[in-house]
């Protein structure tokens, strides 16, 4: 067996790839009360994300999340919460987000990441009624937006007279301005703002310029479908699960444990393009089992699947506030959620669920590098959030540390999420530790048998940058190498490493934030 090849140090690996494989970045901070964070990535460049977060944050990044940048979004009409942001084909980026009087829904506008939020348009304007809950979409097809909100005659009125209805306003001119509202479902709730409402629409589109959207109703999980643009809609709403949903799940410290429908579909090239996926979180197992479900059609939402339980834990635990993406590159799924599975008390985990295969199965990883517990004194939100383009994935959420709240996410390599340990195969290369990292990372890798070897260091286009192996024969075991950057004078950025043997090759991908 080698030892001190080149100064670089080798030792067995033994406690190095059970540590976390995906660092978590801290985005926001408790003086800006980060809470339900909304995010998107530019389809034209991945590295691009813009993450929204009441009452007024937004943030950007323009490296895949290694750095953070905050600001603060005003409006002529003021701003209260509930951000949604999105993210077109020419690299515009869209922040919407509800008013004080709840009389309408405002959108900004920003052409490119590093320019001023410069546009500001509103959708059709309430004077007697409350709207609470929008969401929005962009279709690549088209290049419409959407926008769809709940209208209360006055918002948690116990009146029985007073109700709730889902509407829905397009723009085709790129959010300058919108056309009259359209009303979506065909039945309606009360306005209590709770179980007996209609609630929490999410719209989204098809590979063909469908418009999809789906709500709480007292009556279950509803779909509706429009095949020109938003004009026109189905006569009878279709109920997804055929049955009522309780949607205020009792989540012990979690002041309001709503967990809304989150709608997507797959446009993509791949074997699932058409797919339509909605998850949702209820408590059918159980008091103390709130578990994440997801239904799916693959008929342009005539007809659905029974509802599949996504997290895959015993039962008796937790899983709330559900978000569900669509990798329009890879047709992956993945859905991010919050976790208790591995407590008795209120410790909560981030965990992501990473299908391939059409949402037939789901695969688990806890994603948060620790637990936290929230105060169900506090408001903490409803949702959290992941985007996914080409395998570059992240995920945003909250946390609760001594009362405080702060804003947190993590850039996934779908190809060594939730690896605890090295998988049995002859040759394999961990994720180095730590990542990001600062001064000097380890890699470690596995032999199953004497090999030629070779490591190297890539930058983003693939230039070869530093070889810190070159066609050594190495013996089988377990190897871990320290890796100092400044030794080749390399700048801040994204690299991959390789390794390569006889039989394969293996890379990975890694963050070096220059000390």
């Amino acid at each position: 067996m080698k030892t001190n090849l080149f100064t670089l140090a080798l030792v067995l690996l033994i406690n190095v790839v059970t540590q976390a494989q995906h660092p978590n970045i801290q985005i926001g901070f408790s003086n800006e009360w980060p809470n339900e964070p909304s995010i998107c990535m530019n389809p034209s460049n991945p590295d691009e994300i813009l993450i929204g977060a009441i009452p007024d944050n937004y943030y950007t990044t323009n490296d895949g999340g290694l750095s953070w940048q905050h600001g603060v979004i005003t409006s002529t009409y003021g701003v209260n919460g509930d951000p949604v942001v999105l993210a077109d084909n020419s690299g515009n980026f869209y922040y919407f987000h509800l008013v004080p009087d709840l009389s309408r829904v405002v959108c900004h506008k920003k052409q490119g990441m590093t320019s001023a939020w410069s546009d500001e348009s509103f959708t059709a304007v309430y004077n007697d009624y409350d709207i609470d809950k929008e969401w929005a979409t962009y279709d690549p097809v088209t290049n419409n937006l959407y926008t769809s909100w709940t209208r209360f005659n006055t918002w948690a009125s116990s009146n029985p007279q007073d109700s709730s209805d889902i509407f829905l306003a397009r723009s085709v001119n790129g959010g300058l301005s919108w056309d009259s509202q359209k009303l979506i479902s065909s039945v309606g709730g009360n306005a209590s703002a709770g179980f007996g409402s209609v609630h929490g629409s999410y719209p989204t589109t098809g590979p063909n310029g469908e418009v999809y959207i789906t709500w709480w109703s007292p009556a279950g999980i509803m779909f509706d479908k429009s095949t020109d643009q938003g004009e026109t809609w189905l006569d009878n709403d279709i109920n997804i699960t055929g049955f009522p949903v309780q949607w205020i799940v009792g989540i012990p410290g979690i002041q309001t444990g709503v967990s809304f429908p989150v709608t997507a579909c797959d446009r993509s090239n791949g074997p699932h393009n058409g797919t339509i996926y909605v998850t949702w979180s209820d408590k059918r197992s159980g008091a103390n089992d709130a578990d994440i479900w997801l239904a799916k059609s693959i008929d342009g939402g005539d007809s659905w699947s029974a509802p599949k339980r996504v997290n895959d834990d015993a039962p008796g635990r937790h899983q709330f506030f559900n978000y569900v993406t669509v990798d329009q590159v890879t047709g992956k799924v993945y859905v991010v959620f919050y976790d208790r599975r591995n407590y008795t008390d209120t410790k909560t985990d981030v965990y992501l669920a990473i299908s391939d295969d059409g949402g037939e199965t789901f695969s688990n990883y806890r994603i948060s590098d620790s637990p936290f517990a929230p105060y169900g004194t506090l408001f903490f939100g409803h949702y959290i959030g992941v985007a996914a383009r080409n395998d570059h994935v992240f995920a945003t959420w909250m946390r609760m540390d001594a009362g405080e709240l702060s804003l947190w996410g993590v850039s996934i390599d779908p190809e060594t999420v939730g690896m605890p340990t090295e998988p049995a195969v002859p040759y394999s290369l961990a994720q180095n530790t730590p990542n990001p990292f600062h001064e000097s990372t380890f890699f470690s890798f596995k032999l199953e048998k004497n090999s030629d070897v070779t490591l190297v260091v890539l930058d983003f286009s693939g230039k070869n940058v530093a070889t810190i192996i070159d066609h050594e024969t190495y013996s089988a075991g377990k190897y871990s190498i320290s890796f100092s950057p400044e030794k080749y004078n390399l700048s801040s950025g994204i690299y991959h490493y390789s390794l390569v043997t006889n039989q394969k090759t293996i890379t990975r991908k890694m963050i070096y934030v220059k000390g």
